[in-house]
């Protein structure tokens, strides 16, 4: 009898259990981001990159690292400047190159073997390279930075147990890299990431 109450334990554990989605899975696709402040560049960027490893630990939890970078850019159309002694004309170019590379811990839910959504927070360093073009001149300030970074998602596979999936996600940077040089406040845009996936069982 008690042979038998143990294995029906048994049994409903591995029926009600899903299994690790893989041992460790590494990634490479594009970004895009679309900046939420208006105080330096505005504009949709599609100019974007990142890469990544994720471990996971069991059916729920991960842990990873994330690097990439963007280009953004906004147009300031012909526009009078004033200054003590005279005035310039001109029209503005700004550029801003953003470096990040953080270390974040995932949680995944419920779903089939090939569809996985998911949601991590990361943490880590961006560097923002500030570049002002205006008539023959240009202007520009560096700024290293703390970045926090919570990201929703899905993970795909091809097939179920592939070795090649996808991985669609959009995520919320917030980066304390302001530049006194040209009056900014903290950054902070939405990312969004589509990476192909190689998973290692």
């Amino acid at each position: 009898m008690k042979r038998r109450i143990l294995l029906l334990v048994l049994a409903m554990y591995a029926a009600g259990s899903s299994a690790q989605i893989a041992e460790s899975g590494f990634y490479i696709g594009w970004s895009g981001m679309k900046p939420l402040y208006k105080d330096y560049v505005s504009e949709l960027s599609t100019q974007g990159m990142h890469l990544g490893y994720t471990r996971f630990l069991n059916e729920r939890l991960g842990i990873g690292f994330d690097a990439g970078y963007g280009i953004m850019k906004d147009y300031v159309p012909l526009t009078t400047y004033p200054y003590l002694g005279g005035a310039i004309t001109t029209d503005i170019y700004n550029y801003m190159y953003y470096y990040s590379a953080v270390v974040n811990g995932q949680y995944y839910f419920t779903a089939s073997e090939r569809l996985v959504p998911y949601a991590l927070l990361g943490a880590g360093a961006s560097f923002t390279e500030y570049r002002q073009y205006f008539n023959v001149y240009n202007d520009s300030d560096n700024q290293p930075a703390f970045l926090v970074r919570p990201e929703v998602g899905l993970l795909f596979r091809v097939k179920p147990y592939s070795s090649i999936g996808f991985k669609a996600g959009i995520a919320f940077d917030y980066t304390t890299n302001q530049s006194e040089y040209f009056d900014l406040k903290n950054f902070y845009g939405i990312t969004f990431k589509l990476a192909a996936v190689l998973f290692n069982d």
